[in-house]
């Protein structure tokens, strides 16, 4: 883990995020952290904008409540034929 202050941040923030390939960098604030910078995969982004985006949570959330009730599953390719608009 690098430490790095707000001014190493604003006058070499290239090489700043470059580190976060290599692990988590912390930004500092007259010695103290402030912020939390990591790296981030094409992947991860995907996953951030889908689980962050609220529709989403409710419809996970409202499906896992609905499975503890029952404990039934639904095959994905039931599932896909049941929403609108589906490719499946």
């Amino acid at each position: 883990m690098k430490y790095a202050s707000l001014r190493e941040l604003k006058n070499q923030t290239s090489a700043v995020v470059r580190e976060t390939a290599r692990g988590d960098v912390i930004v500092t604030s007259r010695g103290r952290p402030v912020a939390l910078l990591q790296g981030l995969s094409e992947d991860d982004l995907e996953d951030y904008l889908f689980y962050s985006a609220p529709a989403v949570r409710r419809e996970i959330e409202r499906r896992w409540k609905a499975y503890r009730r029952s404990g039934r599953t639904i095959p994905l390719d039931e599932l896909r034929r049941a929403q609108p608009g589906s490719r499946g």
